[in-house]
């Protein structure tokens, strides 16, 4: 069987691959799907390698007493309060001390630390340090409680630190591959910088870990696995990161079944490449949650991962300062269920979001989902927004890197493809805004957009096509689109002469209900499709408290509003108003790229220019 580190690299090797692909796949079509298959089955090798219970036949003991420690056994030695254990093999710890220390230099060794019920504190360093091992276990014994604290200050003074690369920085420290494993509990009380550090693999299975830090929470440098755990960290900077940023097939998290409850200065879970979870929950805080902010360098996401983030299932209440969820590269979202308040995007990615299930709910965002592209096949999304509901932008930003260069050019690389699900958007921006195209193929689309005539229900700078599904967008009539003329579907799309807040109905000719929706806000333009209409045939709109019937001579009725003219399809019965702006693409005036409802340009709640950069390398306490 591959050892642990060979079952990781794998792992994530494939997982690179898969990013790859996906990037790839940039066409305009709704039917790219993701290969997840050989990912699935790589990461359920690594998550169905168990740790087993230690045999302490024979294991070497260790004991604190007030300063002092004795060692019973083979491999170790004791010199007041400190241990060093120079051979591989299982030591059981126990007792406590204010005044301690364990050091692991066992260069090529495995070596087991049996925890029963410790209390370990350093003032001037790691209480646990391990220097040299090929892997080291801490196994925490099934109805104990431990502890490790360390002092404000290190001295480095030791032939094992350094204070040139500060090593180590964190309350318990690993060079070598670190497992934390058992049925018992743990808490990390870090009052000099990290909480947990391993720089090369760093495991948590089915362990209670609790750690408070004044930096960064936990870190597993090369990559971090976390199985079947209940994980509490409240820290200054990140709570759960993997940092390596030197190969690609490094700086990865996978989580699964697992409990978080996480509090971050900065961002809640920061992968360097890819970051997976499947199943377990997920409570985050980070920056302060979505009514705070940030210095301008500081990122504090949610869920970020820079290469792709990928949420197979689970239970996540996101409360972030900066995007509840956020990659460089692709979202893919799975099932699961999500609560969202953002001072950021609820979701975003610089390339594809990707959402085919599950429960997700905004309920507060600047952007509710950005990307370049942005499938919806699945699942039950309720977006609010203070900006656009859902966004396609593509290019780059002030910084160079991310989407929104050229907000206002069409691309062909975006788009909004939405072929299932059940999407509801409440924007004060735009509804639905793509720099490209536009494509409803299935699914329930109903958005309330802006009552300003600055921005539109739909804003598209290609082609809108629908050929399936149910769609109610509402907004103000300045800037409204309809489908274009390419669809095979029948879209109606009207406007009014004062804005209401009344309920919007679609009959047939014998009356029969075909679509209904209740807004949450007031409008003066509806565009409203069903699969049920068709051509030759009239329908009756019950819209802004009034009745209008519609003869379908073509399958789109109406393409502008505003500002006079008729709609393509004629003008039905009753008193309306209806606008000459062409399909197609729409005007600009004097919006320019990432304006905020405030006239800032570019400015995020951290108070920075531009959009999402990748956060700079933590060079003091990368480790």
């Amino acid at each position: 069987m591959k050892n642990k580190k060979q079952m990781v690299r794998s792992f994530l090797c494939l997982i690179s691959i898969s990013v790859m692909l996906c990037a790839c796949a940039k066409d305009t079509g709704t039917d790219r799907s993701d290969s997840t298959g050989a990912d699935n089955a790589a990461m359920q090798e690594l998550l169905d390698e168990n740790v087993e219970t230690p045999d302490t036949t024979g294991a070497t003991e260790i004991t604190f007493s007030d300063e002092k420690a004795t060692v019973s056994g083979d491999g170790a030695k004791a010199d007041d309060g400190i241990v060093t254990i120079t051979g591989g093999g299982t030591y059981v710890i126990k007792g406590e001390t204010k005044e301690g220390r364990i050091i692991v230099n066992a260069p090529d060794e495995e070596v087991i630390l049996v925890l029963e019920n410790i209390d370990i504190s350093c003032s001037y360093g790691s209480p646990v340090y391990i220097y040299k091992s090929s892997v080291t276990t801490l196994y925490l014994t099934e109805g104990t409680e431990n502890t490790l604290t360390d002092g404000s200050e290190y001295t480095f003074n030791d032939s094992f630190s350094s204070s040139v690369d500060e090593e180590p920085n964190a309350c318990l420290y690993s060079k070598s591959d670190l497992v934390i494993a058992g049925e018992g509990k743990l808490t990390v009380n870090a009052n000099y910088n990290n909480g947990i550090t391993g720089k090369d693999t760093l495991r948590l299975e089915t362990a209670c870990v609790t750690v408070t830090a004044k930096n960064h929470g936990i870190n597993g440098k090369d990559s971090c696995v976390i199985k079947a755990a209940a994980v509490n960290v409240d820290c200054g900077g990140d709570a759960l990161r993997s940092t390596n940023d030197t190969d690609s097939n490094l700086g990865n998290i996978v989580i699964a079944d697992s409990s978080l409850e996480l509090i971050a200065g900065e961002d809640g879970v920061q992968a360097e490449n890819s970051l997976t979870i499947s199943g377990g929950s997920c409570n985050i805080i980070s920056g302060g949650g979505s009514s705070t902010s940030v210095m301008s360098d500081t990122s504090a996401k949610g869920l970020k991962g820079a290469s792709s983030v990928s949420l197979y299932d689970g239970v996540y209440v996101l409360d972030c300062c900066d995007d509840a969820i956020h990659s460089n590269g692709n979202v893919l979202i799975k099932d699961g269920t999500y609560t969202i308040t953002a001072g950021d995007d609820g979701i975003h990615a610089d390339e594809n979001v990707s959402i085919t299930g599950g429960t997700i709910d905004i309920d507060k965002s600047y952007e509710g989902i950005e990307g370049t592209i942005v499938d919806i096949s699945g699942g039950t999304i309720n977006i609010t927004a203070s900006d656009d509901g859902i966004n396609a932008a593509g290019g780059a930003d002030q910084s160079g890197v991310g989407p929104r260069q050229d907000m206002f050019a069409v691309s062909e690389d975006c788009c909004i493809n939405i072929s299932g699900g059940i999407v509801t958007v409440d924007a004060s921006g735009d509804g639905i805004d793509s720099n490209g195209g536009l494509t409803v193929s299935g699914g329930e689309l109903y958005v309330s957009g802006p009552v300003n005539d600055g921005n539109g229900a739909f804003d598209y700078n290609g082609q809108a096509t629908i050929t399936g599904g149910i769609v109610v967008a509402l907004g103000s009539s300045g800037m409204a689109q309809n489908f274009g003329n390419n669809s095979t579907q029948g879209s109606i799309m009207l406007t009014y002469a004062s804005y209401t807040k009344d309920s919007i109905s679609l009959k047939d000719e014998s009356g029969n209900i075909l679509v209904e929706y209740s807004p949450v806000k007031e409008y003066n333009c509806v565009v409203i499709s069903s699969p049920d209409i068709t051509v030759g045939n009239s329908y009756t709109v019950e819209a802004c408290g009034e009745t209008n019937t519609v003869a379908m001579d073509s399958l789109i009725y109406g393409n502008g509003g505003g500002m006079g003219g008729k709609p393509s399809g004629g003008k039905p019965s009753g008193d309306n108003q209806f606008g000459d702006k062409p399909f197609g693409d729409k005007p600009f005036g004097d919006k320019k790229p990432g304006m905020r409802p405030d006239g800032e340009e570019g400015m995020r709640p951290n108070g920075s220019e531009g959009y999402d950069k990748p956060q700079a390398p933590d060079d003091t306490n990368e480790l």
